[in-house]
């Protein structure tokens, strides 16, 4: 009896152990901890998801535990992903929305080939088979970046069209620009804005951007496939809004945007409003625009 005791006390302990193991990985410091960065673009949202290894003390990245001319997913784990509400472009390469898992095939010399596959929830190891669903390209590696010693995505050179997928590991880097499709409509033609074009009897409100109030006659024309409005705020300072660079884009019928513009280039858009209004018959009466809080701004009745 006493020689039994030990072996069904080892047992015990080892039945015990198998039941706390789950508990015990869970409260492990990963060695790769997750991470995630999002960048939201002309309504496009764009989300990374992916394991951030660490150098701690190691070198030679690739081409040790990276493997040249193999397929690694730009982390580790499980493999990093991207989610795009919209179709976009990545790298100049068309890619649907939806969400996919990020591969790479590194080599010492040369371009890297880029691989995007739709079935998302893998490990990194085996590495994958290609089944012809993935979309591919190539992109340069910068071989000569700053010391990085946490693998990290970045967006970075956002623009109001775009932004630029960046990796940064060990003294390696990538650059992805990503291009995402415009929800401005610059252009419009003469006959989608005749109702709009004429005089209006403007009567500008106290506001944070125009502490007097004051009256003015605001017109609006057509140039250029574009509206243009003759927008002041000050009684003494005539066309200010329009010298700058600010121009009402389409956003629905009668309702329009402000922008501003650089270059020929819409670089911000305001949250103020203008909205047309109509009479009995249908015809613009006048408008109204709101700033960004919903404060009625300026209030126009058509001449």
């Amino acid at each position: 009896m006493h020689r039994l005791l030990p072996a069904l006390t080892l047992s015990g302990l080892l039945f015990f152990s198998l039941l706390l193991l789950p508990q015990q990985a869970d409260a492990q410091i990963a060695m790769s901890p997750r991470g995630s960065v999002s960048q939201t673009i002309d309504g496009t949202t764009i989300d990374i998801e992916y394991s951030r290894p660490r150098l701690r003390g190691r070198t030679g990245m690739f081409g040790g535990p990276i493997w040249w001319g193999h397929i690694w997913t730009p982390g580790a784990d499980w493999a990093t992903t991207i989610e795009v509400n919209n179709d976009f472009t990545l790298s100049g390469t068309e890619i649907p929305a939806g969400k996919y898992s990020i591969w790479m095939v590194v080599t010492e010399e040369g371009d890297w080939e880029v691989i995007i596959d739709p079935e998302w929830k893998q490990f990194h190891l085996p590495e994958p088979e290609k089944n012809g669903d993935e979309i591919t390209f190539w992109i340069t590696p910068n071989r000569e970046g700053p010391m990085t010693e946490t693998l990290t995505f970045q967006f970075v050179d956002n623009t109001n069209s775009g932004t630029t997928l960046r990796l940064r590991f060990e003294d390696h880097e990538v650059h992805m620009p990503i291009e995402v499709p415009s929800r401005l409509q610059m252009f419009v033609t003469e006959e989608e804005v005749a109702p709009y074009v004429g005089t209006y009897k403007t009567q500008v409100n106290e506001y944070l951007r125009t502490p007097v109030a004051f009256e003015y006659d605001m017109n609006i024309w057509f140039e250029e496939d574009q509206l243009r409005f003759n927008m002041q705020l000050s009684a003494d300072d005539p066309n200010f809004m329009f010298q700058t660079g600010i121009l009402p884009l389409p956003q629905a019928e009668g309702i329009f945007y402000l922008s501003f513009l650089e270059n020929g280039e819409v670089f911000q858009t305001l949250e103020d409003m203008v909205e047309f209004v109509y009479d009995d018959s249908g015809a613009v009466s006048g408008f109204e625009l709101r700033a960004e809080d919903d404060t009625l701004w300026m209030v126009g009745t058509r001449q």
